[in-house]
Formats: C-alpha cells, structure tokens, sequence
C-alpha cells in the first residue's frame, strides 16, 4: 500500500457508506462559479497553514487540469519528492475514478476484490489525499495533500476547503486509508 502503510481493514459496508459520504463532500465542497489562480493560492495557503494541528509535516499541491499546470505547491521541511509522487500517484487515482482518490479503494472492497487496486502505486494511490476542486459542475483542479496517515490528508483537504467556501462537509466512520 502507499506510503509502506498497510491498508485499513474495511468491511464492505464500511466501505459503501463512505463512499456516500465521499459522494456528499464533493457535492458540498465546490466553488460555485469560478476556481482560479487566486482562490487555488488561497487553498492551498490555507491547507498547508493547518500543518501545526497535525503530528508531521505534508506536502500540498493544486494543479488546473485544463492544462495539468501545478499552480500551488507547498513542501514542509520534513517531507520531499516522495511526498511529491505520492501526491501526484493521488492526483491519478481521483481523475481516474472521477472522484476523490480513495474512490477505487472503496469501489475494491465494496466488490470484494482489492487484489488490484495497490498495483500501481505510485503512478496511482487510491488512498485519501487527492480531491476535485469544482467550479459548478466542471472539474477544473485537484488538490493532494500527501505525508500524514490514517486518512488525515484527506481530513486537511477537507478542513481546507470548508474555510475557504464556509461551509461544512459530513465525514465517515471508517478506517479508510
């Protein structure tokens, strides 16, 4: 699993109720308009200004996918390139599902086969960390969040996007990694 980290034991029922969850944050946690360069410096000043409430330091990026450019990146001291590919490994999965990065591993255990789904770490990473940033209905960019465990990237992508929308997005139960 990513990050030498064995993955969490999920029931698939666990797993089916996150991803509703999953599903609830990414329709809560959009702009309403517009994402642009300015609003992903906010984000991504934002995610990575939360780094005293965890226990180490992680990596924040945004990149716009119209052009896959990365327009924000953050490095803590002690993280580096790993964390780098991890996030971008991250930033796959969720375009690849169409969703939030933790996607494909929900969607594994739900069916009863996670056999693949670590097979490509870390080209792609379906653990939390990776989340669409939406404008409406489009994607126009990702933020991954990568070097803390147990789920917590995704929890400062979270706490991040519900500063800079005020708003409030529900969270699971389960040990998803």
């Amino acid at each position: 699993m990513a990050e030498n980290n064995p993955a969490p034991t999920l029931t698939p029922e666990q797993a089916a109720q996150a991803r509703d969850v999953l599903l609830e944050q990414e329709r809560v946690l959009r702009y309403p308009k517009r994402f642009g360069s300015a609003a992903a410096l906010k984000l991504g000043f934002t995610a990575a200004s939360l780094a005293p409430l965890f226990d180490s330091g992680y990596t924040v990026t945004v990149t716009r996918e119209s052009d896959g450019v990365r327009v924000f990146q953050y490095v803590a001291e002690d993280t580096g390139e790993r964390n780098l590919v991890f996030a971008e490994g991250k930033r796959r999965a969720a375009l690849a599902a169409g969703h939030a990065s933790p996607w494909a591993q929900l969607a594994a255990v739900e069916a009863g086969d996670e056999t693949s789904v670590w097979a490509d770490v870390p080209q792609e990473v379906p653990a939390c960390g990776a989340f669409p940033i939406r404008a409406g209905d489009d994607w126009v960019a990702t933020i991954a969040v990568s070097g803390l465990h147990d789920g917590q990237d995704h929890e400062v992508i979270l706490r991040a996007l519900e500063i800079c929308l005020q708003a409030k997005a529900p969270r699971w139960d389960a040990p998803v990694a």
